[in-house]
């Protein structure tokens, strides 16, 4: 066999093989990645270990962290595509907070509590304000009722009566479906 041959043959066979090499990353990261360590919950309270999915007042939410409630004054709420931010709230058993929301979503969204009758809808780049009150135990959920489906939820929590959990609900997995499953490339 002449040297021409050969060459676009090897050549051919090395192309192939660093394709498969190079995919078997990628394809083990579509998955998603669940702990077994029983205790797992998502906490987090500004830009550390927000993302992924986790599970507040009873419905999946997609996490955006944890806040507590301006004692005085107001507290914002960013309603975005789909998420809220924070997405936990944390405050006194039985406090009121006014919450300022904002609208930085390119849909339709709403802040409902229907424990509190609260159903205010914002379209997209508009502000409102609603009057919660924090549970006198535990955590409830508020929602956009157009996109609970998608994860568009949170939690009023009373702070630290969640054993840790940041209003929370501790499932046993936590979930990241927004980073590949845990591969970062290297």
């Amino acid at each position: 066999m002449s040297p021409c041959v050969v060459a676009p043959v090897r050549r051919s066979a090395l192309i192939v093989a660093m394709l498969a090499l190079g995919l078997v990353p990628l394809l083990a990261g579509c998955g998603s990645s669940s702990s077994s360590s029983g205790n797992t919950t998502t906490e987090s309270s500004g830009g550390e270990g927000e993302g992924g999915t986790t599970t507040v007042g009873g419905l999946k939410a997609n996490n955006h962290g944890t806040k507590a409630v301006e004692s005085s004054g107001k507290t914002e709420v960013e309603l975005d595509d789909f998420y809220f931010e924070p997405t936990v709230l944390e405050g006194k058993a039985g406090e009121k907070v006014e919450l300022e929301l904002k609208n930085e979503g390119t849909v339709e969204h709403s802040f409902t509590v229907e424990s509190q009758g609260i159903d205010k809808d914002l379209e997209p780049g508009d502000e409102g304000e609603v009057t919660v009150t924090i549970p006198k135990s535990g955590a409830i959920s508020f929602f956009c009722k157009y996109h609970k489906s998608e994860g568009m939820a949170g939690a009023l929590a009373v702070t630290g009566q969640s054993a840790g959990t940041g209003g929370m609900t501790n499932t046993g997995t936590t979930t990241n479906e927004s980073g590949g499953g845990g591969y970062k490339g290297y």
